[in-house]
């Protein structure tokens, strides 16, 4: 009878050992790896870029991470964008409006960047025979506040592909699809009129003028005068002859 207990201890004592020794293995459930996780400080921003009918044509996203911006675009088939390169730029003002997209404003320019290519020149966009394509491009030269300054930005794909020249334009052609990454700031222009009011006051002087006098006054002048002789005196002399003795 001992033996068989002593039989039963044993068993039980190494089916315990496996259990403890699992109790004690870390977690098996699955981890999130860091290279699926965003890296920390990243930040993302997207935009629709639509041709001048509305028309959806393709969709943009940049990320900013470790200093440098990845730009994504993917187009679905679409009639719009021709097979062949196309210029994809960052232009300066976030708003896409009218047919032509003019209110995007000229290619980006980062503060202090004068030359060319600019800095919203982007890699051409390489447009299948239906008219779908995908880029992946980077840069570092702009940042996320760059994007979102006062004026806003656009991403716009032109008609040709940009020479990245000399000019603003690259020679890329009209714009066929735009989309805001950040709109411009609102601004609110307040018109204030202020009336004054003139109160004109007309004032009444009189003056008392004396009437004119009744009395009259006779004055003498004495006006003292000296002849003037204006002829020779005549003088006119007799002479008597002596007295003759008689018969002469």
């Amino acid at each position: 009878m001992k033996r068989e207990a002593a039989f039963v201890v044993a068993a039980l004592a190494a089916s315990i050992a496996p259990l403890g020794a699992c109790a004690n293995q870390p977690n098996s459930q699955p981890t999130t790896s860091p290279s699926s996780s965003a890296p920390a400080g990243a930040e993302r921003m997207t935009t629709q870029l639509k041709s001048a009918d509305g028309t959806t044509v393709a969709n943009a996203t940049i990320d900013f991470t470790s200093g440098y911006a990845t730009v994504t675009v993917e187009a679905g088939p679409n009639q719009v964008l021709t097979q062949g390169f196309h210029g994809l730029q960052i232009h300066a003002v976030g708003k896409c409006e009218g047919g032509d997209f003019s209110s995007a404003g000229g290619v980006y320019q980062a503060p202090n960047h004068t030359g060319y290519p600019a800095s919203g020149d982007l890699t051409a966009l390489q447009v299948r025979s239906d008219g779908s394509a995908k880029l992946v491009t980077t840069t570092n030269s702009f940042t996320a506040a760059d994007l979102r300054s006062s004026s806003g930005t656009a991403l716009v794909v032109h008609q040709a592909a940009d020479n990245l020249g000399t000019t603003p334009t690259g020679e890329s052609g009209k714009r066929v699809a735009c989309g805001v990454i950040a709109a411009a700031a609102a601004t609110t222009t307040s018109s204030t009129t202020e009336t004054t009011s003139v109160t004109t006051s007309t004032s009444t002087i009189t003056t008392a003028v004396p009437p004119p006098s009744t009395s009259t006054s006779t004055s003498t002048v004495t006006v003292t005068s000296t002849p003037t002789l204006t002829s020779t005196p005549s003088y006119t002399v007799t002479t008597t002859p002596p007295n003759l003795p008689p018969g002469r």
